[in-house]
Formats: structure tokens, sequence, C-alpha cells
């Protein structure tokens, strides 16, 4: 047994110097890399906020936001976003929002849901909203659908543009589907973006750690000769536990 611990101790220095290499020669994760994530909210306009309660699939998932209020114009409940291997969603309870006018937009809960099919290898997204409506000053109500088509565009006087299930692909093969994007009218100069979903057209899980060219720089030059000391310390103890045998 103390044999074993200390030809394991010998051995770190090598290891350690072939991990230096393989971190040395991996290039550095892209910003612009696509990867499947959900958020909340984006803002822009009287305040803003920056994919607020951002989940991702390679940074941590999921994420669970308290209650939302937010400059007097957003209330949420309990938010969750999830993003996985070939999916992502994101989900607002309690949503009520104040809009110019006076006017109202709330709803029981608006999602947003995107997914790589395996076989087909196409990725879809959808959107929903339980319970959604808008009052306009008067008490009148406009009903929201609850399973809307993409890109769903209603226009309301003096109050908003609104943007239901709005869906639209990026430049990396990525589908983007948000549940709600609002645009308000003067004199809010707000626009909102909820419950956001990205999904790459991939499998992520599938994907290698490592590239074929960045395997090639670990095992390349002094890695090849750290490597091939290893072996020969290994061959050599062995040989020398068999005579000792």
């Amino acid at each position: 047994m103390n044999r074993m611990i200390r030809g394991a101790a010998g051995l770190a220095g090598p290891l350690a110097l072939v991990a230096g290499l393989a971190a040395a020669s991996a290039p550095p994760a892209a910003a612009s890399t696509p990867v499947n994530q959900s958020y909340a909210l984006n803002a822009v306009g009287h305040f803003s906020a920056q994919t607020v309660g951002q989940a991702t699939y390679s940074g941590g998932s999921p994420v669970i936001l308290p209650n939302v209020s937010t400059a007097r114009i957003l209330r949420t409940g309990i938010i969750t976003d999830k993003a996985g291997a070939v999916s992502a969603s994101s989900r607002i309870p309690a949503l009520a929002m104040v809009l110019p006018g006076p006017g109202s937009l709330r709803a029981a809960a608006v999602s947003s849901s995107c997914r790589f099919n395996r076989k087909t290898g196409v990725v879809t997204g959808t959107s929903s909203v339980t319970g959604g409506q808008i009052t306009r000053p008067g008490g009148r109500t406009i009903a929201l659908p609850a399973h809307p088509a993409p890109n769903t565009r209603l226009v309301i006087s003096d109050l908003a543009v609104i943007i239901l299930n709005r869906q639209y692909t990026g430049p990396r093969g990525t589908l983007t589907a948000d549940a709600l994007w609002v645009r308000m009218r003067l004199p809010q100069r707000q626009k909102l973006v909820l419950a956001t979903s990205v999904c790459v057209r991939a499998d992520l899980a599938a994907a290698p750690p490592v590239s074929d060219a960045t395997l090639g720089l670990t095992l390349g030059g002094l890695g090849l000769l750290v490597l091939a000391g290893i072996a020969y310390r290994l061959t050599r103890r062995r040989r020398k536990q068999a005579a000792a045998a």
C-alpha cells in the first residue's frame, strides 16, 4: 500500500505538467459561442436590465428568482429558468405590468420553451400566456390568446405594441423564443422582453470536451516526452515488482 502511495506521488509532477499543457493549448471559451439558455427579462428604457435570471446549460440551471418588483412597472411571482443539453425554458407567474394611459397587462403566467430534436435535427420553440388580458382606460379589456402563433403582433392605441410568441433564428443556428415582447408608447419609452428561451441546433451533451486540434497540441512536443517518461517509469516499476515476486 505504501509502495502504491509513493508511486502515485512520484507521478504527480509529470501528470500536473500534462494537465498544464492541456489547459494552455485549449482555446478560451468565446463569449459568442452559442449555448442553450433562458432568462426572465431584458429591459431598455425607463429602467434597463440584461438577461435577468439567466440559466445556461454550461453555467448553471435551474435559476429561481423570488418575486420581482421593478420601477413600479413590473411585478411577478417566483420565476424559474432552465437550460439543458437540448432544451431551455422560462416561466414567469403572476405577471402584472403597468402600461401608459393608464392601462395594464396581467397574466397568471407567461412561458416559453425551445427544444432540439435529436432525430430530425430541427430546433423548435413555443410560448404560452395563461389568463392574459390587457386593461385599457375606461375598463375595457382585451383577452390574450393562450397559445399564440409565432410573432403574433398587437398594436394597442396609446398603450403599447406587443408581440406574443416572438421567434427568430440566429446566425449560428440558434432559435430564440420570447413569450412576450412589449414596446410601450410615450411617455414611458420602455421596452420589455419577458420569458426568453434560446436553443442551439445541436445536442450539446454529444459535443466532445476537447477538439482534435486541441488534443494534437496537448500530445505534441514536450507533452509526448512527458507521457513517454511516465510510460517508461510504469514499465520499469512493473518489471521490478515481477522480479521481486
